[in-house]
């Protein structure tokens, strides 16, 4: 199982000394072993003629078993070890910044009260760099929006988010209680910059219902977005729930938007097997918590309460 171990490290990192530092030993003894490897198979796995290394077919077919190999077996063994025992150890978590964050405090309080030996810690980055953190085993899990994008990774979906219109109390349309996409057009709009899949998907919304947006600021971040309309003429379009707090305060307004608009939500994981996640106990325990949660809608006074309609005919971007 060593060995296996140390061949996914070296072909992840394609580098037999990035290997061998993460296994304690030296970069010769893990050139020697994954020779020994090659000739008990009898193929090469590895072009040692190029740098960084690159796998051979042979090698890419075998890396990918590796993986599902390893992962079955680390799932078994902390079933195993987990038998009569509660959870226990640091769940690690990244999470996109407009995952919530009022919401996945809430998950984590709750659940760390329930799991006294389970620490939960969460992180918030860009998408990409979720994904790399957890493609790179540097998290349990990450919750980023839009998740069939991410390639080689599980997913368990979460929730879809409305999306709503987002404006200052003192807008023109602040005390509409709906409207539609076209009347949007020629109100100023702050928005997603186009390199997350959020501000790409409201283009995409504007320009299949034939809407020209006018937009006036572009920001990488929910919170920014939030500061400014909270003191210009500016709307935006934000999944309702990262907007409860404020509404709840008086400093924003939200108004519900024609046709709907949807943002799903879900967690992804490194991919490990065909039969299972491959999530240690306490993580696994925590995803449940989190998807057991996520179904349900935060009211004005900041309680989760279960949501007592379905969205039909929304378009989910």
């Amino acid at each position: 199982m060593q060995t296996l171990r140390l061949f996914a490290d070296v072909a992840r990192c394609h580098s037999f000394s990035q290997a061998a530092e993460r296994h304690g030993i030296s970069q010769s003894a893990a050139s020697q072993r994954i020779g020994q490897l090659e000739k008990k198979l009898g193929v090469t796995l590895l072009d040692r003629s190029v740098r960084p290394l690159e796998l051979t077919p042979a090698g890419e077919l075998f890396a990918e078993g590796c993986e599902e190999v390893i992962g079955r077996y680390d799932q078994l063994s902390s079933k195993v070890a987990g038998l009569g025992k509660k959870p226990q150890g640091v769940v690690r978590v990244m999470a996109i910044y407009s995952a919530g964050i009022d919401l996945l405090c809430r998950v984590r309080q709750r659940f760390e009260a329930e799991h006294e030996k389970v620490s939960v810690e969460i992180r918030y980055e860009r998408p990409e760099q979720v994904y790399n953190a957890v493609r790179e085993k540097e998290c349990d899990m990450g919750i980023v929006s839009y998740p069939e994008r991410w390639r080689k990774v599980d997913t368990i979906p979460l929730r879809d988010e409305e999306m709503v219109v987002v404006c200052g109390t003192a807008h023109k349309i602040a005390q509409r209680q709906s409207i539609s996409v076209d009347e949007l057009e020629g109100h100023e709009m702050v928005t997603f910059d186009t390199d997350l899949p959020v501000g790409r998907r409201i283009r995409e919304y504007f320009k299949n219902n034939g809407v020209k947006p006018t937009i006036s600021n572009v920001f990488d971040n929910i919170d920014t977005i939030k500061g400014a309309l909270a003191v210009t003429e500016q709307f935006s379009i934000l999944p309702r729930p990262t907007v409860v707090r404020e509404v709840a305060a008086g400093t924003l307004a939200i108004v519900k938007m024609t046709p709907t608009l949807l943002r799903p939500l879900g967690v992804i994981s490194r991919r490990r097997s065909r039969n299972g996640s491959g999530f240690s106990p306490a993580a696994q325990a925590f995803v449940d918590s989190l998807v057991a949660q996520a179904g349900s809608r935060v009211n004005h006074d900041g309680q989760v309460q279960p949501d007592g309609h379905t969205l039909m005919g929304a378009a989910r971007i």
